[in-house]
């Protein structure tokens, strides 16, 4: 009794493990399925193949029965595509997008019960039959099974067994195909061995499950069997003796359901559980090696801090005490800096991980609508922490149902404009910094601005005054504001009033941005600017007035005093050379529109100036005074996000809050309009 706890903890892992890698692999395969419907590739084919294949192996250890027969069918359509016998069409496609779809499902629900939900039995035979339909000879339907009173549907394997029997038993027949691996034997398994374990037996037939091969060359220790058997076994007592080979095994009940048995939805079924699965992080070891090295470096010097601390209290000069304890805390801080960045790190994954689950609903919406259009995925590699990968699914996907909806024209619309009759639908995603860009770019009709004004006059969403002040880019930003849409008729897509306003809320809760660009009849690209990570930034504190800000030390060129007659108005704006170049001058407090902030103090004889770089260009701001460094850990706030010029927020050395300066929003719109 006191293994009970261990063998439960045991398989709760195995099922974690289970659950993690079908995830990754049924999302690998369905985008690979994709691809390879659009241009059919066998290097693409047998990823897909060894996806399934694994998958189904990794069921097989599990009592799964329903789940582990669709995914062997699935595995038997792709085998008899990668031979040539079936094609590789939509037919395939869409029959593997639907096993993968519930194994899904069924993932899901095991992530949360530990079970497959009630009706997988009904779905699973759906998934088989689709294969078998699409296995059958061509040019006709699949072959008849036998069917005898109150049988079910009889597969072809097994169908000579069920004609060959004199009597039928009363109550369900159990049908099993065995296909022992060659190396079997090696296993400890013995076929017949398990077959004599039936005692219900009621039909067997063991053929060569290939032709076999001259006498002077048979391996008699490879396995050449094919086993097909029928029992008046339950199907749980078949299960149980095979439950070692259950790769290599097919096990079916012929026997039609329980009319009483109510039918229920699979997909609700599994949907019900799914937000009660855990949720986990998969780590690379090494990072783990390096998280454990840092920690055991920063014992060692908290050691060293407390043998000086020692010292210290047994009377040793204090002045000779400073340089150990600077050294001390130079050491400790690098290294908690160092061990925040590996532990920032661990959470950090590959946007791949939600750019491939898009091709799939794309490709459906674009059906839906009448619409073809390709996606184009860049930038998968990139890393963001997980929270931010995770949220950001929800609103890209809106984007791209945007893209197909109100960007990519009809296939004839766009042959009369001269254009690719598929539109070209670009995820991309960059490293900018500490930041992460994430755009979705599309080569459809672009945005109309005049219809924008229209439709935002006929909703009272402005004043009119206001709306005719706006310009271009004003009203293109309309988009944003809330219940706005240019569709008048509700669809399955659009029109609902969820519109651009959600996408940008959602963004904002991430610590992110978004900004959008259109030109007529060429398209539209909409960017989401968020931060990559809570990162741990060296700041640069400066002063206006009584309050502080930080500015990233990575962005600071340069700090200088300047004196204020070298600083001059060149009409445009303030400007003053530096090391021989023209620097605009800009004050921190006109940038953050701050009270008395227009005009420099006259009592001052030098203009403090930080010097930002700003790609290839430098720009000087002006500030009161210079007050320090600190390290900090920049968090984003979702108030700030609307915000330019601000990047979150961090805890000063007193425990206040300082506001985290954005030097690439806080200057760079304004750096053209000569803000003195």
């Amino acid at each position: 009794m006191r293994d009970a706890p261990l063998a439960d903890g045991l398989m709760a892992d195995l099922v974690a493990d289970f659950v993690a890698e079908a995830r990754e692999l049924i999302q690998a395969a369905a985008g690979d399925l994709l691809a390879l419907e659009g241009a059919p590739d066998p290097a693409v084919l047998n990823r897909v193949f060894r996806a399934v294949h694994t998958l189904k192996g990794s069921a097989a250890l599990f009592d799964w029965p329903d789940m582990l027969a669709a995914l062997h069918a699935a595995e038997d359509g792709l085998a008899a595509a990668r031979a040539g016998r079936l094609a590789t069409g939509a037919g395939l496609v869409d029959a593997a997008l639907a096993a993968l779809d519930a194994a899904a499902r069924w993932t899901e629900a095991i992530a949360a019960t530990g079970a497959l939900p009630a009706g997988s039995a009904a779905e699973s035979a759906r998934i088989v039959a689709a294969f078998r339909s699409l296995l059958a000879p061509s040019g006709g339907a699949p072959d008849p099974a036998p069917a005898g009173p109150g049988s079910g549907p009889v597969p072809d394997w097994a169908a000579d067994l069920v004609a060959g029997l004199t009597a039928r038993p009363d109550g369900a027949v159990t049908a099993l195909r065995y296909l022992p691996r060659a190396d079997c034997f090696f296993a400890g398994d013995d076929p017949i061995g398990l077959v004599r374990r039936l005692p219900g037996l009621l039909a067997l037939d063991i053929a060569p499950a290939a032709p076999w091969p001259p006498a002077e060359t048979v391996d008699v220790f490879a396995c050449n069997l094919a086993v097909t058997l029928l029992t008046a076994d339950p199907r749980e007592a078949v299960d149980a003796v095979f439950r070692l080979v259950r790769d290599q095994v097919t096990t079916v009940t012929l026997a039609p359901p329980d009319p009483a048995a109510p039918e229920t939805d699979p997909a609700a079924e599994a949907a019900g559980g799914a937000e009660a699965a855990p949720r986990t992080l998969r780590v690379d070891a090494g990072r783990i090696d390096a998280l454990v090295a840092l920690a055991d470096d920063l014992a060692t010097a908290r050691a060293a801090l407390g043998a000086a601390v020692a010292r210290a209290i047994s009377g040793d000069d204090p002045a000779a005490m400073i340089p150990a304890l600077r050294a001390s805390d130079e050491r400790i801080g690098r290294l908690s800096t160092e061990l925040h960045r590996e532990a920032v790190a661990l959470r950090l994954q590959p946007l791949a991980r939600v750019f491939r689950r898009f091709p799939r609903p794309l490709r459906d919406i674009a059906r839906d609508l009448g619409r073809e259009a390709a996606l184009i995925l860049e930038g998968e590699a990139t890393e963001v922490d997980r929270d931010v990968a995770e949220g950001l699914f929800e609103p890209l996907l809106h984007l791209l149902r945007n893209a197909v909806d109100h960007g990519i024209e009809p296939p004839a619309a766009r042959r009369d404009a001269g254009k690719p009759a598929t539109g070209r639908i670009v995820l991309r995603a960059e490293s900018r910094g500490e930041r992460v860009e994430v755009s979705v770019s599309d080569d459809g009709r672009g945005l109309d601005p005049a219809l924008i004004r229209a439709r935002a006059a006929a909703r009272g969403l402005m004043a009119p005054a206001a709306l005719a002040a706006l310009d271009t880019a004003g009203v293109i930003d309309l988009i944003f504001a809330p219940g706005f849409s240019t569709t008048t008729e509700v669809g399955a897509v659009s029109g609902r009033g969820v519109g651009m306003d959600a996408v940008r809320e959602a963004v904002m809760r991430l610590g992110g941005r978004c900004t959008v660009e259109s030109r007529i009849g060429e398209g539209t690209t909409i960017r989401l600017i968020l931060p990559r990570a809570q990162s741990l930034a060296r700041l640069l504190l400066v002063g206006i007035g009584p309050e502080l800000y930080g500015l990233p030390m990575e962005a600071v060129d340069e700090l200088a005093r300047v004196p204020r007659e070298r600083i001059r108005d060149h009409g445009l704006g303030a400007a003053t050379v530096l090391r021989g170049r023209t620097v605009p001058v800009l004050h921190l407090a006109g940038l953050l529109d701050l009270p008395g902030g227009v005009a420099p103090a006259a009592e001052t004889a030098d203009a403090r100036l930080a010097v930002l770089r700003l790609g290839d260009e430098r720009v000087a701001v002006e500030v009161d005074r210079f007050a320090g460094r600190l390290d900090g850990l920049v968090r984003p706030l979702p108030g700030l996000a609307a915000l330019p010029g601000f990047a979150g927020t961090a805890l000063a050395g007193d425990g206040g809050l300082l506001l985290v300066l954005d030097p690439e929003t806080l200057v760079g719109p304004r750096q053209g309009e000569g803000t003195p």
